[in-house]
């Protein structure tokens, strides 16, 4: 497992098989980790590309906001500096909005598009939802203590 230095942040990364590549695209606050399950079965036909989004797990993350957009940005900085031109991408929740725009931006790299558990546009019920949850991963919460009645 490696790290490289893309848009002002580390991201760490694993490539692992041989074959066609394939970039696994995790979720919301979800590190490499999450593809483990399916691993042992893609490496023996795809080279298999999986990184922790800014952020998340060993990756770094800007002060500031970031968006999906340089999610995606992300993503082919890590393919060009792997010397990848064309890939398989597969997204799974958030990664699936992180694939779909990687796709719409760089149509050149994306050989085929899965998208696991995605959308494509929140309505405004789902942003907000999204925006009161967003910070959960940084809260830190005692689950041994008893909620007062």
């Amino acid at each position: 497992m490696s790290k490289i230095h893309v848009n002002g942040i580390d991201l760490f990364y694993d490539v692992q098989g041989t074959g066609e590549a394939l970039i696994l695209i995790a979720g919301f606050d979800c590190d490499t980790s999450y593809w483990s399950a399916v691993m042992p079965t893609l490496v023996n036909k795809y080279q298999v590309i999986r990184f922790d989004n800014r952020g998340v797990g060993q990756s770094s993350a800007p002060d500031s906001a970031y968006s999906i957009k340089q999610m995606a940005d992300d993503t082919a900085a890590l393919l060009s500096s792997l010397g990848i031109t064309t890939v398989h991408v597969a997204g799974h929740s958030m990664g699936g909005q992180i694939a779909q725009e990687l796709a719409l931006a760089h149509p050149e790299k994306v050989k085929s598009l899965i998208l696991l558990s995605s959308w494509t546009k929140g309505n405004a019920k789902f942003n907000s939802l999204i925006e009161m949850f967003g910070d959960l991963p940084k809260r830190k919460f005692n689950t041994e203590e008893t909620p007062k009645t």
